[in-house]
């Protein structure tokens, strides 16, 4: 019984402790950070006209291949000559070392043209993270800048998605 009352008294004595601390250490925000809701929409920004940087978008498909595309370039047609539009439709990559070569062969071209190529990585919800982390192993092996763009669904409190 003796053993039962020091129990007592030695948990009243730490919460006395605990209570003691909390009352003197400073428990206040030190940033506010405000998160969007699902409701505001999300607006990319403009590129301004002497913008150096060309997106190259890498789709990361659930099959574990990827489809990379380039947005048109907006130029002006030469006056004396028939403009031809450029190809810029999407190309299905199979591969980690295909698409090492598409984006290799898409960076030397915008080297050429003075522009600096980013990869936007937009992996599919049901893609594996780990194709995602190889897209951006790529894009370091290239020394290509990179950047990450995918929407997160965020569950309701309590309940299921």
């Amino acid at each position: 019984m003796a053993t039962r009352g020091f129990l007592i008294r030695f948990i009243d004595i730490g919460l006395i402790v605990l209570f003691g601390f909390l009352m003197i250490s400073e428990i206040d925000a030190l940033s506010r950070v405000e998160l969007a809701d699902a409701s505001t929409p999300i607006e990319e920004p403009e590129p301004e006209e002497d913008d150096r940087r060309a997106p190259i978008f890498v789709d990361v498909l659930p099959s574990g291949g990827f489809v990379v595309s380039e947005p048109p370039i907006p130029r002006e047609p030469a006056p004396d000559s028939a403009a031809v539009p450029e190809d810029r439709s999407p190309l299905v990559v199979p591969s980690l070392g295909a698409l090492e070569t598409v984006l290799r062969s898409a960076a030397d071209r915008h080297v050429s043209e003075d522009r600096e190529t980013v990869v936007v990585i937009r992996p599919d919800p049901a893609s594996t993270v780990q194709a995602t982390v190889d897209v951006m192993d790529v894009a370091d092996r290239l020394e290509l800048s990179k950047s990450l763009s995918m929407d997160i669904e965020v569950a309701p409190p309590g309940g299921s998605p």
